[in-house]
């Protein structure tokens, strides 16, 4: 399967703003949220409620917490088709 597209978020783009590659272990924090979207729709582009996504936009640039105050740093995203919203999912970083 291709690679999705990936856009962003007005929210998310304004706190990729306050990010430096020193954030991100010496990678562009841009290049970094993209990769990690990436392989995550690598691994699980097979997963029913996925299928026929060939988008992801990035609703949310990496945090901790969100909807569970223990979560740990995750990229919120959104897989779309090209008519609606699939599933919302959060991408673990690793941070």
């Amino acid at each position: 399967m291709p690679d999705l597209t990936i856009d962003w978020s007005r929210v998310a783009q304004k706190a990729l703003e306050a990010f430096t590659a020193s954030d991100f272990e010496g990678v562009d924090p841009k290049v970094f949220h993209e990769t990690k979207v990436q392989e995550f729709w690598s691994c699980n582009q097979n997963v029913p409620q996925y299928a026929g996504a060939n988008k992801a936009r990035i609703r949310r640039a990496a945090h901790t917490g969100g909807s569970d105050p223990n979560a740990p740093d995750h990229i919120t995203v959104s897989l779309r088709d090209k008519n609606k919203e699939l599933a919302t999912v959060h991408v673990n970083t690793g941070r």
